[in-house]
């Protein structure tokens, strides 16, 4: 994506990392890949808890999946390599967990200098002080870094602007699912499997054979921003009266940030069955 801004002429300005704790792996088990290519069943030697996961009362659910029955927790089994193959590999993956998405700040080559083309054209500066962060040191706020996250209480909190925690975490159910003014949205739930990519999306399966849990949700977009973060970037980018245009619409958290707070927006989006989501959102 960088390289194609710069090749289509955008000047790089900045890459703004959206760092968070929640990330997933899909990392592949190269040492269980190599048992099941050669058929082999691996030996059960022990099983470990799963953290619990609460539902809407705040009570854990889940099962045993060894011995079949509603216990209140998950276990996975802990199993030995078999063949030679994936003893030689075991503890080796695929990728690592991601904590971070890039943004990428470009800007369109400016006519002479700044003032006189933030003066003719209302573009080419950047929102600084509604982007304050909130500090009990300074009345004003501190000055925005390129870094968002929640981690407040890391060793580097003294040296970076750490945004508030409504900017930086994950899209939740409640965002998912609902309009700009806060309300249901008006489709249908599906049945979805979360964790995937646009490149496979719903599946059943992890890269490493192990089953989804499926989830009903009115909104089956697999990678939802949160309002809130895409609501600070166009506070941080958008002149007054100006219009927020979003090339790959999704499931329309932009529309939904962008109409929360006032400003006209273009959505573009290919896949229909994400259009009728952000119509829903936005609408």
């Amino acid at each position: 994506m960088t390289v194609a801004l710069r090749m289509s002429g955008f000047e790089i300005r900045d890459v703004i990392e959206w760092l968070y704790t929640s990330g997933f792996p899909k990392s592949m088990d190269v040492s269980k890949a190599f048992d099941k290519r050669a058929g082999v069943e691996r030996h059960i030697i022990g099983e470990r808890e799963v953290p619990d996961k609460r539902n809407g009362h705040g009570r854990a659910y889940g099962s045993s999946l060894f011995a079949g029955e509603q216990t209140g927790k998950i276990f996975h089994y802990i199993t030995e390599p078999a063949t030679d193959l994936a003893k030689k590999w075991d503890g080796w993956g695929t990728s690592i967990k991601p904590a971070h998405e890039p943004v990428i700040m470009a800007r369109k080559p400016m006519e002479g200098n700044t003032c006189g083309n933030v003066e003719q054209y209302g573009t080419g500066a950047i929102n600084i002080r509604d982007c304050r962060v909130p500090s009990d040191q300074t009345e004003e706020g501190r000055f925005p870094a390129n870094c968002v996250t929640t981690d407040d209480d890391e060793w580097y909190s003294p040296f970076f602007n750490i945004t508030p925690k409504e900017i930086s975490k994950k899209s939740s159910k409640k965002d998912r699912n609902s309009d700009w003014q806060g309300n249901v949205i008006d489709l249908e739930e599906r049945r979805t499997y979360p964790g995937t990519g646009r490149g496979v999306i719903n599946s059943k399966y992890t890269m490493d054979g192990r089953e989804r849990k499926p989830v009903k949700s009115r909104n089956h977009h697999p990678t939802v921003k949160p309002v809130d973060l895409i609501a600070w970037l166009i506070k941080l980018m958008t002149p007054p009266g100006g219009i927020v245009l979003d090339p790959f619409g999704g499931s329309g958290s932009t529309a939904v940030a962008a109409r929360k707070n006032g400003f006209d927006f273009i959505l573009i989006e290919r896949e229909e069955d994400y259009a009728e989501v952000a119509r829903a959102r936005a609408c």
